[in-house]
């Protein structure tokens, strides 16, 4: 809880002892990101590593109005303005790989090790329809650029050596890149171990997992104008722990191929074309058995699911007068099979996923168009044709267990097991920058936002508790507002914004008890999943100022608010204000530095679902790094410096066991790195 000695200890300790540089040569202080609109943020990926968790979840709530939910160690799963899920876009280098599990063990930055990208680019709502399909809480994209070489030098190498005295036990990646003009071959790896952490209680939190990722690129560049690159990547999760579930992740492996091919000054109507081709695949094993040795011999239950993601997009690029003109088309599929077998028979007891298969085929076209005054107008439509079918709803399990019976027992069920949508989407955007350099903007968008698998057609029947999808859904329809300023200047730096989104036919998670238009067997514990109107709004801030030559200081705060109107409750998962307040201090060969994390008190909660209150909370990290040499740096830090026993206000209700879980975040956690660079 806050109280004014805390806050006032805080505070004074994140100005007297100033913020890491993210600078990775220690140069004059550089913030965390780059910001021209406010809407959209793209931050270093090496500079979010600077602190003692590299999971790529948890680092990424570095970036204000960004928030993940905890269910373990691993797979830290995102939220941006209220919305999770399939209601944001992750791309990975391009491409994009669906989880394997339906709990979302393993949501997408599971498989994306930040250790091996360059930029990671997050934007808040939508600013463009040219990304994909949905994406309307936002979107994130990892990137991995063309390495560069010096003269005479035609080969690049860099490790990192990190270590925690709570959880994280050793963590090791390493990248070699090696070419010239025409080409070039890049090599990474990394691997992880980590035990469970304490947290400010002392109590252990199960949250151990062992990982290990790869991938190699291979470029071919002709010249300047032509990229063509080839990769392969994988990523193995092994013994993973999760303190918010009822079960663990003995195995979860994903593996995308992808070819991606860049070109520019291709002819006089055709200035650029970017053409992306991927398959990933994804076997993720989970059960109650392996890591707790406490489940009854009777009980023992293990999902096996396997997913598999293809996708291709081509866009072009053309300038007629002032206006870019990027137009294109895209395909995506994604195919779902889960399925629970009772391990002390053998039988196979339900299809949790029934063999679905959702294919999105889209056509865009967005101009961009420059003004004088240095003002800009975006607009942009996008069609989305989606299919999507559960081809093994009618089958019936070993024990008996038909999907299309459970759906019938819960649901006025119209019997379809395939549907059929398509929908436009739109966005209008107005940007200008002034002579002194404050940008404003304003746009507005409808975007369709199509329900996935688990909304669709999961299919778990329990002791007494049920998780039941609604083959019935119709697609969210998202209408957003944004609107925002901006001013970067020479030793200063602040931007403000607010967004409103009225959202038809959202599509709530919810127990079948509050609704009374749902049938169910067992209303108390059933999950179920209706269409219902909400509205979602907020404000992010954020700001910094080089106070002298070395110092740096600055914060961020964002507030969110998310309302079911039909049924007149709150939505879940909702942030309250939160944010941070951070000063840097840089030297010549060293920077040392601070940051006051915070979070108020969250009670608006949707108390229907048993989510709970959540108490605010305050935290303070350390930070210092010393470049030794031309070659090796060492950093190091404290997070969570008074080792304070807090959890985010993001509620986890278990489906399997009717539970809200509230995980524990780290106590303190002292952390070191050695970085390499040849």
């Amino acid at each position: 809880m806050f109280t004014p000695k805390k806050i006032t200890l805080a505070i004074l300790s994140a100005c007297l002892v100033p913020n890491y540089a993210f600078a990775t040569d220690l140069a004059p202080v550089e913030v965390l990101s780059t910001q021209e609109a406010t809407q959209q943020e793209t931050v270093d990926a090496k500079k979010l590593l600077q602190t003692g968790n590299s999971e790529t979840g948890t680092t990424l709530r570095q970036i204000p109005g960004v928030d993940a939910s905890r269910m373990g160690g691993h797979g830290v799963d995102l939220v941006i303005r209220g919305q999770q899920a399939s209601q944001l876009n992750v791309l990975i280098d391009g491409a994009k790989i669906e989880g394997g599990c339906p709990n979302r063990m393993d949501p997408p930055t599971a498989y994306a090790e930040m250790s091996s990208f360059d930029d990671v680019t997050v934007i808040k709502g939508v600013n463009s329809v040219t990304y994909g399909s949905g994406g309307t809480g936002g979107t994130v994209l990892f990137e991995r650029n063309a390495p560069t070489f010096e003269d005479g030098k035609p080969y690049n190498g860099e490790i990192n050596l990190g270590t925690t005295s709570n959880g994280l036990t050793k963590d090791i990646n390493a990248t070699v890149s090696a070419g010239g003009d025409k080409g070039y071959i890049v090599l990474q790896g990394s691997k992880k171990s980590a035990d469970n952490y304490k947290d400010g209680n002392n109590n252990t939190v199960e949250s151990s997992y062992e990982s290990q990722q790869g991938h190699i690129d291979l470029g071919w560049t002709p010249n300047e104008n032509h990229e063509l690159r080839l990769s392969y990547e994988n990523t193995l999760v092994e013994d993973a722990l999760f303190a918010g579930s009822t079960m663990d992740s003995p195995k979860s492996d994903g593996t995308t191929t992808r070819i991606r091919y860049k070109g520019k000054n291709l002819s006089e109507n055709i200035q650029a074309i970017e053409a992306d081709i991927y398959s990933s695949n994804v076997d993720h094993v989970m059960n109650n058995f392996s890591f707790r040795p406490a489940t009854p011999v009777g009980m023992k239950r293990e999902t096996v699911s396997d997913v598999q993601t293809k996708g291709a997009k081509i866009k072009l690029t053309s300038m007629i007068a002032h206006t870019q003109l990027d137009y294109g088309v895209q395909f995506e599929s994604v195919e779902k099979m889960a399925t629970l077998t009772n391990m002390n028979t053998g039988n196979t007891l339900f299809f949790m996923w029934p063999n679905t298969i959702q294919e999105t085929k889209s056509a865009f076209v967005e101009s961009t168009s420059l003004f004088k005054n240095q003002q800009k107008l975006v607009m942009g439509l996008r069609y989305d044709s989606v299919t999507t079918e559960a081809k093994d709803a009618a089958l019936a399990t070993d024990e008996g267990n038909i999907a299309t019976d459970v759906y019938n027992g819960v649901y006025y069920y119209s019997g379809n097991t395939k549907t059929d949508d398509a929908n436009i989407n739109a966005l209008l955007r107005y940007e200008r920058k002034y002579d002194n350099n404050i940008n404003v903007f304003a746009g507005v968008s409808r975007t369709h936002r199509y329900p996935d698998a688990t909304e669709l057609y999961m299919n778990k029947l329990g002791m007494g508790d049920h998780w039941i999808g609604n083959p019935d859904l119709k697609p969210e329809q998202h209408n957003q507002f944004d609107i925002g300023m901006s001013q970067n200047q020479k030793d200063s730096s602040w931007s403000i914004s607010a967004y409103y989104d009225k959202v038809n036919d959202y599509i709530l998670r919810d127990y079948a008890k509050n609704q009374t238009t749902s049938l169910s067997v067992s209303p108390d514990k059933t999950v179920i999943y209706l269409n219902k109107d909400a509205t979602l709004f907020g404000l992010e801030a954020s700001g910094t100022v080089k106070a002298t030559q070395h110092i740096t200081l600055g914060g961020n705060a964002s507030l969110a608010n998310g309302t079911n109107e039909t049924d007149n409750r709150n939505l879940s998962n909702i942030a309250p204000l939160s944010g941070s307040v951070f000063a840097d201090y840089s030297a010549s060969n060293w920077n040392v530095g601070s940051r006051f994390n915070f979070a108020t008190n969250q009670d608006s909660v949707n108390a229907e679902f048993n989510e709970l209150a959540t108490p605010g909370w305050n935290t303070v990290d350390l930070y210092g790094n010393y470049q030794i040499n031309k070659m090796f740096k060492l950093s190091a830090g404290v997070d969570n410096m008074f080792d304070h026993a807090y959890y985010t206000y993001m509620n986890r209700t278990d489906p399997a066991s009717g539970k809200t879980y509230k995980v524990y975040e780290p106590g303190r956690v002292v952390w070191a790195k050695l970085n390499a660079k040849f």
